[in-house]
């Protein structure tokens, strides 16, 4: 899989008007808890496809198993036959990654640079739409310079995971293929080991299935909807470690340190108490932020001149979208 700075070598976070004072002056992006997120669904989205990707490994297990112990296919008859007992421990296996995954998925969402130049400079309307009913603006960030800041902010506190990559749509399964390969095929070998005759209850037990915990974060992560193809998306996806006694007994057993555990913040929203971390809030960081655009408004003009004067010594170029505003 390419890096996504070889992909895209910019990418555009859209924000409001607070949302962007806020990130000039704490020089901190904010990545929010998936529950959360307008559809918090879209994480379980990948569910019934990896079911369907696994169940041909789980198949060729019983069938191994079939043929070593005839005697089973009165039990497989009687759970409903082979089919049904296959789908039933594909999405057994799948819905326990997902329970293990606990609540500590963090996301933070871009746009990847556009094919077409006017979007780039403008930013697209259905983003507006969405994220500038008060007139909001557009981050333009050094994508390259963003993926090693999140190398550092990894190597600065507990995570389990923390990745940046651009998603793959639901109706294109070669890209799926490709992008997610490698993957998904240290997810199938451990379907293939867990369903292996050969193995005996004592060596299942000992399989480490946490080796497909990473692949399995970044799969269902990367995954959405293709009526959303036109936004491009990219994500940061950040799961801060919870350290609690388990992790601590885990981490003295194999003379490790742990690194200062990240703290989750929340903040209030229509009510709500959401959670969320803050990203690359060290005082030795500057975001990389090359361009601010100015969404749709009234007073857009304005607005720029008031961002050149406050943060005019940032070196960052300020202009303002062409889309009309429409009040």
């Amino acid at each position: 899989m390419p890096k996504t700075s070889e992909v895209y070598r910019k990418l555009y976070h859209y924000t409001t008007w607070e949302g962007l004072q806020g990130i000039l002056e704490t020089q901190a992006l904010w990545a929010t808890n998936y529950k959360y997120l307008k559809d918090f669904s879209e994480i379980n989205l990948f569910r019934d496809k990896l079911v369907s990707l696994i169940c041909p490994y789980v198949r060729d297990g019983f069938e191994k198993l079939l043929k070593k112990s005839p005697h089973i296919k009165k039990k497989i008859s009687e759970k409903g036959g082979i089919d049904r007992v296959v789908q039933h421990d594909a999405e057994v296996i799948v819905d326990a990654q997902y329970s293990a995954l606990g609540d500590e998925i963090y996301i933070l969402s871009f746009c990847g640079q556009h094919e077409d130049p006017n979007i780039n400079k403008s930013g697209l309307l259905s983003q507006w739409r969405g994220y500038g009913a008060g007139g909001g603006a557009v981050l333009v960030f050094d994508t390259k310079k963003l993926e090693e800041m999140l190398e550092q902010e990894v190597k600065r506190f507990e995570y389990s995971a923390g990745l940046i990559a651009d998603l793959v749509y639901s109706d294109d399964e070669q890209r799926l293929k490709e992008e997610l390969s490698k993957e998904l095929s240290i997810l199938a070998d451990t379907v293939k080991q867990l369903f292996d005759p050969e193995n005996s209850r004592e060596e299942i037990e000992k399989i480490d299935a946490s080796n497909a915990y990473i692949p399995f974060v970044s799969c269902i992560s990367r995954y959405k909807h293709y009526g959303f193809r036109e936004e491009n998306e990219v994500r940061i996806v950040a799961l801060p470690a919870v350290i609690n006694q388990g992790l601590l007994d885990l981490a003295s057993a194999d003379g490790v340190t742990l690194k200062p555990e990240k703290e989750i913040k929340f903040r209030q929203k229509n009510g709500q108490r959401i959670p969320y971390v803050e990203l690359f809030n060290s005082a030795d960081l500057e975001l990389p932020i090359e361009k601010i655009i100015v969404g749709p408004h009234k007073e857009k003009e304005a607005r720029a001149i008031a961002l050149r004067e406050k943060f005019g010594d940032m070196n960052i170029e300020i202009t303002c979208s062409n889309i009309p505003y429409v009040g």
